[in-house]
């Protein structure tokens, strides 16, 4: 979502012809995120997110799409993609592919309680459930094949006891990856992604009297651009290694444990984990925390030009890798 490319209002406006959305009246880059570049669109009829694409191409773009057409019309709270006057998903955008889909009201929560845990684990078991029946397959793009073909680019960047590390971890991973028990593992298109800031909050002050926790309504979850046919306990993992731990530096990557119950829970009042998954759970968590070390590291040491682009530090994600290597007895209850 950071600003690759720049528009002007006269581009936008012949875009925006091309819709039954209203006029344009103001827009505004977003700066958060890597991958594409998105803006706020404010028309007379509503408000809407324009995103373009920099990395997917016009024949990658349209399973993405679908799938959050696919999920917005059954219970997954998602932004609705937009079709133009022709029916169409993606329409060009200063040569490049680009839509615009529905904006959702919310803010993005810093510091999740029990009960945003609870939320979001119970809006992710519906997602996987939503996409239980979705045509398409994709698999999941920055799973074991990429961590393959991505560890050489970045090991020469690296001090040796790092490069140790990964070349281990990536080791033990293909060897859970060749398992019986995550061969078994539940699948569907999943998300890959929910991070804090991929999900929205509506804001208010309504406090539960008998906890004294905030109360507050999901109201959505957004960027699906990373979402790829995986197992359903990896969706799980990736949240909890960042909704449910500590960002402190001093205790980064600890579990919270009444937040990881939270979540836990709020999943499995849709969906019950199988024992396979209980049983995946910590390599599955190693598995999410090495994702993101090794993608935070490419985009560390191989950054792309960008306007607003500020490259997240990867060394978060390999401390909670070794987090996760010593807590190999955590499983889901």
């Amino acid at each position: 979502m950071a600003v690759f490319s720049k528009v002007t209002q006269e581009t936008l406006q012949n875009l925006l012809s091309n819709f039954n959305i209203g006029e344009l009246l103001y827009f505004e880059g977003i700066q958060a995120g890597i991958e594409n570049t998105n803006y706020f669109i404010y028309t007379s009829e509503n408000n809407y997110v324009l995103t373009i694409f920099e990395k997917l191409t016009i024949d990658q773009a349209p399973f993405y799409l679908s799938l959050m057409r696919h999920l917005a019309k059954r219970r997954t709270p998602c932004p609705l993609p937009i079709l133009n006057k022709k029916k169409e998903l993606l329409q060009f955008c200063n040569g490049k592919p680009a839509t615009i889909v529905s904006r959702l009201n919310g803010r993005v929560v810093e510091n999740p309680n029990t009960h945003h845990c609870y939320e979001i684990g119970k809006a992710l078991a519906v997602s996987h459930q939503d996409a239980s029946d979705f045509p398409e397959v994709q698999n999941n793009t920055r799973s074991l094949p990429w961590w393959k073909q991505t560890t050489p680019e970045i090991l020469k960047f690296l001090p040796h006891h790092k490069q140790n590390t990964l070349i281990d971890e990536l080791k033990d991973q293909e060897s859970f990856f060749n398992s019986s028990n995550y061969k078994a593992l539940p699948k569907a298109v999943i998300h890959a992604d929910l991070f804090r800031d991929n999900a929205l909050f509506l804001q208010n002050t309504q406090i539960e009297k008998k906890t004294g926790i905030l109360q507050e309504k999901l109201g959505g979850i957004i960027d699906f651009y990373f979402a790829g046919f995986d197992t359903l306990i990896f969706d799980l993992a990736v949240v909890a290694n960042d909704w449910a731990i500590f960002h402190d530096k001093d205790k980064i990557g600890t579990f919270k444990k009444n937040e990881l119950d939270s979540l836990l829970l709020g999943y499995q009042s849709i969906r019950k984990l199988t024992s396979q998954e209980t049983e995946a759970w910590p390599m599955t968590l190693r598995s999410a925390a090495f994702r993101f070390w090794i993608s935070r590291l490419y985009d560390w040491y191989v950054p792309r030009e960008a306007t607003l682009l500020t490259p997240k530090d990867p060394t978060q994600f390999e401390r909670i890798l070794l987090k996760r290597k010593s807590e190999m007895k955590e499983k889901p209850c």
